[in-house]
């Protein structure tokens, strides 16, 4: 979905709405925003002991007067209380008092009779701008219903704002109420900045840094919004979306889109969370595998637009089950004795062969497992499919062309770590002797002259831009040395970088889009709803999100991404180093968890 610029802080909300949706709410987020404002510091309370020397004054108490001037005093008393006189005087000054932030946002909403109908939609406009505000300070941010003392919910999503939508009630907020949730946020951070959004007439909470009134007049179609945060009240007249619209909002949000991003795609025809996309070379398109064992394919423009996604579909084969998905939808499909190859151009067209004995080809455990699969086709050498075993063995099927049945099967190499794509060859790592070594597939042949050798045992080798040359040394590579050390090199240079609040990593890449920035991974945090950059002295943050994010693929050559989201499945592509989304592909409906 493409935004104006100005609703861009609040993409991760409106991205999920209907497009015809996103301007009635985004222009109450417009006007509304300045009522917000910032999260509010809580200044440090007055002290009359100095914490410190924090710096020197020419003013204070003489009991703090630096030793030097009580030195002038004894040598020269004259010029003493003329320094006095002239306010000369040196003296050590406390240190600055520096001002804490609140951690934690806490929202209040009142779903009594006063906010049904139209200052319900205010509610949510005010939901948003919280949680985003929350989000920029680095604070949490938690909601629930005055009529419901309790328990806070940490969640902030779409489906959040749902539950807010639907939490309507004829009771009104009492005093029973009020102090249930008085004696809750008694155990509340002292710092948290507590918002009451109610009507005019509402009792007051005795914890509470603002409050948002929300107030249909009866002669006047507009909403009077209200907002009182430190003393000073603010008011607003907010004209309200068209009947239609508003209906929307209230009642399903998130359904009956009108997507024009979105190619008609059914409601099963949706990504899979379980299978990371995969992109062509050249980052071009993407494919990513269906839940039933087919797949969807993308074509990604260059630059971010409007306008009618067009996806190729390809159904799960009617053979087998699926365990190796390539950059351009082919599918590579077992049972128990045999192997078939769908979707395949060149000599692998509509092929199928004997599946080789278990020594030399581990299949994946269990059902829905993927193996990495690559696949070159020349004129000269035919077709290879290439791939990565469950037990890290790179095997190969070859054949020459369709019209000849014979298919050659052979393990390329054992103990492989980590396998890459290009243009013109294959690269891996694998162990050998105690040490990592690369090598590269080229010309129908492992090209000995091309393999490089560093001392130590990877668990995992990610690779980077292998363009800068055809010298192993050239390659942007990352190794993984131990349980939270990676070792990033690119010729001559190297870093190690500690990933150890268990985050996931994806790839490498550097840090800036320029040769002098450092290398850096790519990761995934644990809440998995933000994607950062971290090199060996800088940490960057890329994405955030309010839904979990289920996959992440990085393009090396071209520092594309692509993320799926959980719970609605939705398909997103952008660069690394820029804003905008170059495809945003929604499904119909939300399927069943895959």
């Amino acid at each position: 979905m493409m935004l104006p610029p100005q609703l861009a802080p609040w993409s991760a909300w409106l991205a999920l709405l209907p497009f015809d949706l996103v301007a009635p709410l985004g222009e109450m987020l417009l006007r509304l925003q300045p009522l917000v404002g910032r999260m509010a510091g809580v200044a440090a309370s007055d002290d009359d002991i100095a914490v410190g020397v924090g710096s020197i004054a020419r003013r204070g108490p003489y009991e703090r007067l630096l030793l030097s001037e009580w030195a002038v005093f004894d040598a020269a008393p004259d010029e003493f209380i003329r320094r006095a006189a002239a306010n000369e005087l040196l003296f050590s000054a406390p240190e600055p008092q520096v001002q804490r932030r609140a951690r934690v946002c806490v929202a209040l909403f009142d779903a009594g009779p006063e906010q049904l109908g139209e200052p319900r939609l205010v509610q949510m406009a005010l939901f948003i701008l919280l949680a985003r505000r929350a989000q920029l300070d680095g604070a949490s941010f938690e909601w629930g219903i005055l009529q419901t003392p309790g328990p806070l919910h940490a969640d902030c999503g779409l489906h959040a704002l749902e539950r807010l939508m639907k939490a309507r009630t004829v009771t009104r907020v009492g005093s029973a109420e009020r102090d249930g949730w008085n004696r809750y946020l008694a155990q509340v951070d002292l710092l948290a900045d507590v918002w009451q959004v109610d009507g005019p007439d509402a009792g007051l909470l005795h914890r509470m840094t603002a409050r948002a009134s929300i107030e249909q007049p009866l002669l006047d179609e507009r909403l009077e919004v209200t907002i009182t945060q430190q003393g000073t009240a603010r008011r607003l007249m907010l004209d309200l979306p068209d009947p239609a619209s508003a209906v929307r909002l209230l009642r399903h949000p998130s359904s009956a889109r009108i997507d024009k991003v979105r190619d008609r795609m059914g409601g099963r025809d949706t990504p899979s969370l379980k299978h990371a996309p995969v992109f062509s070379l050249g980052a071009h398109s993407v494919v990513t595998a269906r839940a039933d064992g087919g797949c969807l394919y993308f074509q990604v423009p260059d630059a971010a637009r409007e306008g009618l996604v067009a996806s190729s579909r390809q159904r799960a084969p009617k053979k087998g089950t699926v365990i190796g998905l390539t950059a351009l939808g082919g599918t590579v499909s077992c049972s128990k004795n045999r192997v078939w190859f769908n979707q395949f151009y060149g000599a692998f067209h509509a092929r199928e062969c004997p599946l080789p004995p278990p020594e030399q080809f581990t299949a994946p455990r269990g059902t829905g497992q993927r193996l990495p699969t690559f696949h070159i086709n020349t004129h000269d050498t035919g077709g290879r499919i290439f791939v990565l075993d469950a037990g890290g063995r790179l095997v190969c099927w070859s054949a020459v062309s369709t019209a000849d049945a014979n298919t050659v099967f052979e393990v390329i190499a054992t103990g492989v770590v980590g396998v890459v794509q290009t243009r013109d060859k294959l690269v891996w790592a694998r162990i050998e002797d105690s040490c990592t070594r690369l090598e590269c597939y080229r010309d129908g042949a492992v090209n000995p002259r091309e393999a490089f050798i560093f001392s130590g045992l990877s668990t995992r080798v990610l690779f980077g831009d292998t363009s800068a040359g055809t010298e192993p040394r050239s390659w942007r590579i990352a190794a993984s040395i131990k349980d939270t050390s990676w070792l990033l090199g690119q010729g001559k240079e190297q870093c190690n970088v500690e990933i150890d609040d268990g985050a996931t990593v994806i790839g490498v890449t550097r840090s800036e889009p320029a040769d002098w920035a450092e290398l850096a991974l790519l990761v995934l945090d644990p809440s998995r709803r933000c994607v950062e950059l971290r090199g060996e002295t800088q940490r960057r943050v890329v994405l955030t999100t309010t839904a979990p994010i289920a996959q992440v693929t990085l393009d090396p050559a071209s520092d594309r991404f692509c993320w799926i989201l959980s719970g609605t499945h939705e398909l997103f592509v952008r660069h690394l180093h820029e804003e905008q989304a170059l495809l945003h592909v929604i499904p119909d409906g939300v399927p069943d968890a895959h």
